[in-house]
């Protein structure tokens, strides 16, 4: 399966930024962490202050995943920082379109990552996962991604 991760253009960016704080923000409410009411406006803040250049915000880079056909099936969200003397990248977002999911694109898209994380000297890739999203969480394990931290909760 070749996989191919293009830089993002500006109009994918505009449509991609829109609906991915709508889904932020739902993924909040579905874990727990926000009300409905406050979801969206507390989505909003944080991706005004991760993203205040948009597209050309430094260390943020987006990409298309594109498959053999060249057609776009999704797009992946990192960032780049050089921490301890180690270039690390961390998955601020990967999202398969609905239809193109359960066909191996997830595990292709992050071997592609890894591809190129070797051909920018990224030694260490990095990411979250909500852990209502089952299926991330058994991709992700089977390709080798740790637990680094846990955050538990108990409804009373």
């Amino acid at each position: 399966m070749n996989i191919t991760l293009q830089r993002m253009s500006q109009e994918i960016f505009e449509d991609y930024y829109e609906q991915s704080i709508e889904e932020y923000a739902d993924e909040h409410v579905q874990a727990g962490n926000w009300t409905e009411e406050e979801a969206l406006p507390n989505a909003k803040e944080q991706f005004k202050q991760l993203l205040p250049d948009g597209l050309s915000t430094l260390q943020h880079v987006f990409f298309s995943i594109q498959n053999e056909k060249q057609e776009s099936i999704g797009v992946l969200w990192i960032k780049i920082e050089d921490k301890k003397d180690e270039r690390r990248a961390f998955i601020y977002d990967i999202k398969l379109h609905e239809d193109q999911r359960d066909k191996g694109y997830g595990r292709a898209t992050m071997n592609a990552l890894e591809e190129y994380a070797g051909q920018t000297g990224i030694k260490q890739i990095g990411l979250h996962v909500f852990a209502h999203n089952k299926r991330a969480l058994a991709l992700y394990e089977k390709i080798g991604y740790e637990v680094t931290d846990l955050v538990m909760k108990k409804r009373l």
